[in-house]
């Protein structure tokens, strides 16, 4: 048997647009596709660090309509991936307390509650230290 037989015969090929057959399939490649803007902002927010090295006189923040309108698309899809990925804490966390299982409601709650929590953090930090 030939190499090229031997390829033939075990090579399987996903056809295009597998993902745009079922719903479920399409929204989670919607969420994994959510983490390349992310990470194109999060590069640029790390140019913007760079750039406020040089001190308040030397710096002009971004203002632009574009990034404002990039940075509120991307802000969508973190808030698509978190709630998403929140969502599964009670299938994929499992505690018992006194051998007695928490129900799965309660750990995804609590996990939005910390978020909540946190976020109200660093929004008063942010807002406080910007006066």
């Amino acid at each position: 048997m030939s190499t090229e037989t031997a390829t033939r015969e075990y090579r399987w090929v996903m056809p295009r647009g597998w993902w745009t057959r079922r719903a479920n399939y399409f929204w989670y490649i919607v969420r994994e596709f959510t983490s390349l803007p992310l990470a194109v902002w999060l590069l640029w927010f790390l140019v913007e660090v760079q750039r406020a090295q040089s001190g308040p006189k030397g710096y002009v923040p971004h203002s632009s309509t574009a990034f404002v309108i990039f940075s509120v698309i991307c802000l969508g899809f973190a808030l698509y991936h978190s709630i998403t990925f929140l969502s599964l804490a009670g299938v994929i966390l499992h505690f018992k307390v006194l051998d007695r299982p928490i129900p799965s409601r309660l750990v995804v709650l609590s996990q939005f509650g910390a978020w909540a929590a946190i976020s109200a953090v660093i929004a008063f930090v942010l807002i406080y230290f910007a006066r």
